[in-house]
């Protein structure tokens, strides 16, 4: 019974594959002739051969229907939202706008052995205020206008002293410019403004306070740079006038862990500087007193062809207390002297230390030496009281108090290389605030 039901099964699967490749070619009308042979020979009863022409036509019906249906298309493409360009929108007026500037409020005390007839002591309080305003015109112009206390005849200090019965204090322009990043290596800058910021110069030969009027091109060349100037003076209706004519080259290199260097080298031809020491002498023009050589006449001994070099040296290995060092070097080729060629003048600056934040210290000590006739006296150092001829230390700690704003304590000792006067001592309590 077992070997029966065996055989039943194999002649079925049998029938279903012949009965396959047979209908491929023929259909049939009623039932297979080969299910109706089984049938006679009794192997498969009607029923079962019936069921299995009814199982094969019906995957023959459902093998035709496939292959007449329409292939099915393939998936559409997602299209690409189209990019719509907009034009570029113009930064607002005010977006190009900077407006900073910074006060300061300053105690000061001098002592200097009969200086102040009979008490050898001085003390006052003073006020310096410098707001300004910047504009970016166009991305390769900019315009600047700054406004600073202190007395317009002077040009080497902005303070204004606390006194006067609460009289109202004086104000006056200090920078009015354009300037212009013609190519990727010049920038060119015309009218008033703060050239310490574009050069590389000490305290010693230009006062922190000073704005020079006339022309700057600086130009780029990978680590090199060169400045030129051109400064006006003096001008005269019926006569030549005074300006200064300068240049300077310089070199930045270095590398983190060797520091960064500045080494460089500038030439400052002062055409005519007499015109300049006879306001002084007579009273139109304020600040520093006339320090170089005079003869009986009192007329400038010397020509102020001043040839300097210098080298700068930092490094923020420490970031806590990074480092800072200057030196520069000063020689007047254009000095006559008497007897004796007082040319020759130098500076050095050590500092360690910030005070951009909260509770942090910067320590500073600078050397000031200057023969009579290395430098001219009129935009040097106003706070040595000796301007060219000067033999002098400076010592300052600045202390970070709160966000843009620190205290400074500066101590000057400074005495004359040439002219027969007393030591000075000066102090100064500085707060600053930047806006």
């Amino acid at each position: 019974m077992r070997h029966s039901r065996k055989l039943l099964a194999l002649v079925i699967s049998l029938v279903c594959a012949v009965a396959g490749v047979v209908g491929a070619q023929e259909t049939p009308a009623e039932m297979d002739p080969l299910l109706e042979l089984l049938v006679e020979q009794g192997v498969i009863t009607e029923e079962q051969a019936r069921a299995v022409q009814a199982e094969y036509d019906r995957r023959r019906a459902a093998q035709a229907t496939d292959e007449a249906a329409p292939p099915t298309p393939p998936p559409a493409p997602t299209p690409t939202p189209a990019v719509v360009e907009t034009e570029k929108e113009e930064p607002k007026w005010h977006d190009r706008i900077d407006l900073r500037g910074d006060l300061r409020m300053r105690y000061e005390g001098f002592h200097q052995e009969g200086a102040y007839d009979d008490n050898d002591q001085r003390h006052r309080v003073r006020l310096r205020i410098r707001p300004g305003i910047y504009a970016d015109v166009t991305d390769w112009m900019e315009v600047g206008f700054q406004l600073r206390t202190g007395d317009p005849k002077d040009p080497v200090s902005d303070n204004q002293s606390i006194d006067g019965g609460f009289s109202m204090k004086a104000i006056a322009i200090s920078e009015g410019y354009a300037a212009f990043d013609a190519t990727d290596w010049l920038d060119i800058t015309i009218g008033k403004f703060d050239a310490k910021k574009k050069w590389v110069v000490t305290d010693m030969q230009w006062d922190d306070d000073v704005t020079v009027e006339g022309g700057m091109e600086e130009l780029s060349f990978g680590p090199f740079e060169a400045n030129l100037y051109q400064f006006f003076l003096e001008e005269q209706g019926g006569g030549d006038d005074a300006y200064l004519l300068g240049g300077q080259l310089v070199g930045t290199f270095g590398s983190k862990s060797s520091g960064g260097f500045t080494v460089g080298v500038g030439y400052d031809d002062w055409v005519r500087p007499q015109l300049v020491a006879d306001l002084t002498l007579s009273g139109e023009l304020k600040g520093n007193k006339v320090t170089n050589l005079l003869d009986e006449e009192n007329q400038l001994i010397s020509d102020f062809k001043i040839f300097n070099a210098f080298v700068n040296w930092s490094s923020t290995r420490n970031e806590r207390w990074p480092i800072k060092f200057y030196l520069f070097g000063y020689h007047n080729a254009g000095a006559q002297g008497l007897g004796k060629d007082y040319d020759t003048g130098y500076f050095a600056r050590l500092q360690v230390g910030d005070y951009k934040e909260k509770g942090q210290l910067m320590f500073r000590y600078s050397r000031y030496y200057s023969e009579p006739d290395a430098i001219f006296y009129v935009f040097a150092q106003s706070d040595t009281t000796r301007a060219s001829d000067v033999d002098g230390h400076r010592f300052d700690v600045r202390i970070g108090y709160v966000k843009r704003s620190y205290f400074n304590l500066t101590w000057y000792r400074t005495k004359a290389v040439y002219a027969d006067v007393s030591t000075m001592d000066r102090l100064q309590v500085d707060y600053i605030i930047r806006f």
